[in-house]
């Protein structure tokens, strides 16, 4: 079996409401597939993040068609460890005149592909694939469902049976910790509560937010810093110890992993599939993690492609804690794929159908596909 095509489809859903983020305002919900075609008559899928920069969807066209496809073409696609390495290997040089992550996220849609060609063609789920299954349901916590007033939204969420949400912070301090506040007293002491800075801040503004938030339970507190700011973390380790720090939604490298935990920064590790070289890059992200007795909790904010993707991240894994659920009101994102992932009190069942057990709405990513 041989390699013939590999494709990059961008398809946009255009928000009614903007989503304001530390980093930025998304206008719209980009979702970047992967295609990668056999001449064996399997396709595979997968998803490469592509929220910002706005520009990225262009460099990421450019990245997967032009450069890491001619790699690939009419190579085996079952020997997927070889053939990161291959990508990786062959885009190392380029890391120092344009960003490592950009092209880890490049890779992350193909070497999902990948798995998913695999898995039809060995007639087994991808968590079979990797390891094995711990689980057959992966508990989730909900994020985007209200930033304006995150109380009544994280209200109505636990009523559909979450129990666990989280809020992003990054704006005006006072009014974040306020919604914080508000946030906790509606969702009550048993509910678990998350915050995400977004890498907003300084040191010496983490320090001081950390310090402000520590009262409230937090299961953690993420990306405070930027994400390769060792020394912040370490710094707001030892002002506030009581504080858990979550980190990893952009590390692309398993050795920054390595030093992280090594040096005791933070207490749970989240590889993002697509982003950080596929699934193949984000075992190892776990495996190290579990070295170290740390957690992970996948993040993910694309689509149910890659949500896919994710959920046979945590089916093969031990150390699993908890994943990330988009549940802000962007149908595209779910209507995507043509079987449903069902997720019911607060939990998302895992397929266990060949590969990654979805398949492409085809109609709707040839409605809402872009041109580049």
């Amino acid at each position: 079996m041989q390699i013939t095509a590999i494709r990059f489809i961008l398809c946009q859903h255009e928000l009614a409401t903007p989503i304001p983020l530390s980093v930025g305002v998304l206008t719209h919900r980009n979702f970047g597939l992967v295609e990668v075609e056999t001449d064996a008559g399997l396709t595979g899928i997968g998803e490469t993040s592509v929220n910002f920069p706005p520009w990225c969807i262009h460099e990421r066209r450019a990245t997967i068609e032009e450069g890491l496809g001619p790699m690939l073409i009419g190579q085996n696609p079952l020997e997927i460890g070889r053939l990161w390495n291959r990508m990786v290997d062959g885009t190392r040089g380029f890391t120092r005149m344009w960003g490592l992550g950009a092209i880890r996220q490049a890779i992350s849609g193909i070497d999902i592909a990948l798995w998913d060609i695999a898995g039809q063609h060995y007639g087994v789920p991808v968590h079979t694939l990797l390891g094995g299954s711990h689980r057959n349901q992966a508990e989730c916590y909900a994020v985007g469902f209200s930033a304006a007033e995150p109380d009544k939204g994280a209200t109505e969420i636990i009523a559909q049976g979450y129990r666990a949400v989280k809020i992003r912070i990054g704006f005006d301090d006072d009014v974040d910790v306020a919604k914080a506040r508000a946030t906790r007293a509606a969702i009550g002491p048993e509910v678990r509560l998350m915050i995400d800075a977004n890498q907003a801040f300084k040191p010496p503004r983490a320090l001081a937010m950390a310090k402000r938030l520590a009262d409230l339970d937090l299961a953690w507190l993420e990306e405070p810093v930027i994400n390769d700011d060792a020394a912040g973390y370490a710094a707001l380790r030892q002002a506030v110890p009581s504080m858990r720090l979550a980190w990893g939604e952009n590390a692309c490298e398993p050795e920054e992993v390595d030093a992280f935990l090594e040096a005791g920064l933070v207490d749970v590790v989240m590889p993002d599939p697509c982003r950080c070289g596929g699934l193949t890059g984000a075992v190892e992200m776990c495996r190290i993690a579990h070295r170290y007795g740390v957690p992970f909790s996948p993040h993910h904010y694309g689509s149910d492609v890659g949500f896919a993707a994710c959920l046979h991240l945590v089916a093969s894994q031990p150390n699993f804690d908890i994943m990330l659920r988009d549940v802000a009101p962007v149908p595209l994102r779910d209507a995507i794929i043509n079987e449903p992932i069902a997720i019911a009190g607060g939990k998302a069942a895992i397929a266990d159908r060949p590969g990654l057990g979805v398949t492409l709405n085809r109609a709707l990513v040839e409605k809402t596909c872009v041109a580049l």
